[in-house]
Parts: C-alpha cells; structure tokens; sequence
C-alpha cells in the first residue's frame, strides 16, 4: 500500500491482495492471510510467508507479519507504527508465539504466566543427552525417568503417541512398567477404600462406582464381574460376580459402615441378634435369591448363565467389638447360601490381594497372605 493510501471504495479483499503483492519477490514461496480484527474502523490482517532458498527452491523459514491499517472516509491507510514481523528462524519467534498461546489455551501457564522454551543451543544440548541415553547404566535410566514422569500433564491428550512409544520399545520394558503401573493402581484405589470406609458421609454410590472398577478388592474367589445388573424384571441387583472354585454366581449387596449396628446384645438371654436394620437386608437378599432361582430356565436359556443353588453376600457396617465379631461369624455359620461381611473384612481382603500382586510383582513372596488367600489374582 502507497503512503497516499486506497480509495475507499475498495473492498476488504482487495486490500489483502494489495498487501500481499507488496511482499511478493523471489524468495518467497506460498502466502497466507487471515483477518484478526474486522473494523468498523481499525483492521488486522496476518500474512504467513513461505521463505525460500533461492538456490534450491526448499523451504527456508517462515516470516509472519501482522498489520494494522485504518480505514477512514478518505480511504485506506496502514499504519507501520503498529504493524510487527515476527520471523521463524534465529530464534523462531513464530514457534515460541505459537507454544505460549497452546500453553495458555491449555491451561499449562503458571500464575505469573511464565513459559519456558527451549532455544536451539539448549535443544543441541537436549539431543545430545538423548543420544547418550542408551549408553547409560540400567539405575541411571531409572533415575532419569522418575525426574521426566511426575512432570508429564494431561497424558490423556497423548495416549496414541504413548501406544506408539511402547509399541517400539523393549517388550520387557512394557511388561514392567505395565506392571508397576497397576501396582499403583491398585494401591490408589485400596487408599480409596480405605478413605471411604473411614469417612462417615460415603454413600453406597461411591463404593458401587469404586468397586465396580475394581472387582479384585472383593477377593481372589471370583474370576469375574458381570456386566449386567438387573437379572429380574422388578430387581436391580448391586453387583453379580462368578465364582473361580466352581463357576457358579454369587450376588453381592453393598450397603454402608455407617450402618449400625449389625447385632444388638439381649441382656436377659446373654446373647446377640439381629439389628433390624440387618434383618431388612438379609429379607432382601432372600427375596433376590428366590427371584433368581424362579427365573432359572428363563436366564438360563437366554443369557446362558445358571442360578442354580446361587449364593450371596451382603457387605455392610463394621467389625465392632470381639463380641459383635463372634455374633457375626456365628450368624454365618447358621445362614445357609448367605454371608455377612463387613467393610472391615472388605478392606482386609483388598489388602491382602494387594499384598500377593505386589509381591509377585517385585519377585517376593509372602507366605502368610498366600496362605490366606487362593492362588489366582482375580481379573
């Protein structure tokens, strides 16, 4: 554009073909142009440039140039006092704009909006220490990986290139981080457990949402978790696992430790009962077990699963006292194809499969949690 400017009946898009006319010479290849900022008065236009070799005709850099330009009733008129250039090489001013702005969209700039880019001698330096990784001692790699994981974020966004990474990496490699992985999954997810049961204002949906990702806390007799919840037409039930000895189902009914008590003291018989709280639970579960068994043929021949003889266990409340836990394990001993559990004994169950995985995962054996528990780790 001349410093008398355009007439003012040019349209917007002419001016963009003016301005970009005004780049044009050899050395660059393909122009590209966006409108920032459209009127009424003050217009922003962006040209990215291709920057050519001359003598090959290959990519060089970019150049970027954003300008401003004024469109008045005399006509159009820039403005190179507020016009910049921002060019892609020595440094690439393009590249550290762009990364600002993906950090800022992203959420990544700390308060003071501080963005640290790598310059290309700090990057010569980075490449050289890649190089030098797989010279590097087995504890050295090891070291350098726990300083790099805990300041990767938002992972998530990257899962296809961490397939691609594991995908190309020593298949021993992957097992074990695979397998520490889940160790650590495993112990977060016990530590929830944990939290829950201690907490007085869970709710049966947090140990639902909890246990349904997590099916092994209920014990290495079952091989699986089924999907599927409602098995009779007024019935949803919490949870229906298969069990590993014979696989046959089992029903699990989950309620809270804040249901208390379980058993009430009759001073006059010196004995312990039902809580009503306790009764209505297992009248419940009774009356899922008879629903079941009614339907037997019905799901038998349409999902191809036998209820025959199916057992439950219902987990809620806590240990109590040593008296409160021998009423318990006498109810059970009585109860036919029901069990009483607590989120004690839950917690204890997790722990001990927890104990067996972490064990096996680090080659260490604990022959008093193999002993309590069957051999197989379930799911």
């Amino acid at each position: 554009m001349t410093k008398k400017g355009l007439p003012p009946e040019t349209s917007l898009d002419e001016v963009m073909v003016r301005i970009k006319e005004a780049y044009r010479n050899p050395n660059i290849g393909w122009i590209k142009q966006l409108t920032l900022k459209e009127g009424p008065r003050t217009f922003r236009i962006a040209t990215l440039m291709e920057i050519v070799d001359p003598q090959t005709g290959e990519r060089h850099h970019y150049t970027l140039k954003l300008d401003s330009i004024d469109r008045r009733k005399t006509g159009w008129f820039s403005k190179p006092d507020r016009s910049i250039r921002l060019d892609g090489q020595d440094p690439d001013e393009i590249e550290h704009l762009h990364r600002f702005l993906t950090a800022h969209l992203e959420g990544k700039l700390t308060k003071t909006g501080d963005l640290h880019v790598i310059g290309s001698e700090d990057f010569t330096k980075l490449g050289n220490l890649i190089a030098e990784i797989p010279n590097l001692a087995a504890p050295d790699m090891v070291e350098l990986v726990k300083v790099i994981l805990p300041r990767i974020q938002d992972a998530h966004d990257y899962l296809d290139e961490f397939i691609e990474i594991f995908e190309k990496s020593d298949p021993r490699m992957v097992e074990y981080m695979a397998i520490a992985a889940q160790v650590v999954q495993y112990q977060m997810a016990y530590d929830s457990l944990v939290k829950l049961v201690e907490s007085d204002v869970s709710v049966e949906h947090d140990y639902h949402k909890l246990l349904e990702a997590n099916p092994w806390m209920f014990g290495s007799e079952y091989s699986e978790l089924l999907d599927r919840r409602k098995w009779t037409r007024d019935e949803s039930l919490d949870f229906m696992l298969r069990r590993t000895s014979d696989n046959f189902l089992e029903v699990i009914e989950i309620k809270t430790p804040a249901m208390m008590p379980l058993m009430r003291y009759d001073s006059s018989h010196n004995s312990h009962h039902l809580s009503a709280n306790l009764s209505k639970v297992i009248g419940q579960v009774i009356g899922y077990i008879e629903e079941l068994e009614r339907r037997r043929d019905s799901i038998r021949s349409k999902d191809n699963v036998d209820t025959l003889k199916i057992r439950a266990r219902i987990i809620a409340g806590r240990d109590g006292d040593v008296a409160v836990q021998d009423a318990i394990r006498n109810l059970n001993a009585h109860l036919h194809r029901i069990e009483i559990l607590t989120f004690d004994q839950l917690v204890r169950i997790a722990e001990r499969v927890l104990t067996i995985f972490k064990s096996r995962a680090t080659g260490e054996t604990n022959v008093d949690a193999v002993q309590e528990l069957d051999d197989d780790i379930p799911f």
